[in-house]
């Protein structure tokens, strides 16, 4: 499955993140983005969906978990620099524990080779409000 959409709004996120919701239950989601594009915003509207407790940028704290209908695990990678960082804490073990689990800035390291499933989405800032989201299946 691949999505490319072109989003105008906030609006048009929360719209997507609705329709991208159930699908994206249960798996390992890698976020891709500039500082701004989105990605936790992306998050913030998935949890929503799902009752969840709010949701908010990880990037100091590296790792949240939101609780509601279901079990959402947020990881923010921009500050680590090694996977020695990503194993101290547990980050490979909480991907295996069947939560949604949302990473941000996955791109800084390759899990491509690490992770046999995985859902890859891209956001590109297209100008102020306007954003391109192209989604990748990989399962």
């Amino acid at each position: 499955m691949n999505w490319n959409r072109i989003l105008e709004s906030e609006e048009d996120t929360k719209k997507f993140a609705e329709e991208a919701a159930e699908f994206l239950k249960g798996k390992v989601v890698l976020l891709n983005g500039t500082l701004g594009a989105g990605k936790t915003f992306f998050v913030k509207c998935i949890a929503e969906h799902f009752n969840c407790t709010p949701a908010s940028s990880p990037t100091f704290t590296l790792h949240q978990q939101y609780d509601g209908d279901i079990t959402i695990r947020h990881f923010d990678l921009y500050r680590l620099n090694s996977f020695h960082e990503l194993e101290n804490i547990d980050f490979f073990g909480i991907l295996e524990s069947g939560d949604t689990c949302f990473v941000e800035w996955a791109e800084k390291f390759n899990l491509h080779d690490e992770l046999e499933k995985y859902i890859e989405i891209n956001i590109t800032v297209l100008d102020t409000n306007k954003r391109e989201i192209t989604a990748v299946l990989n399962c």
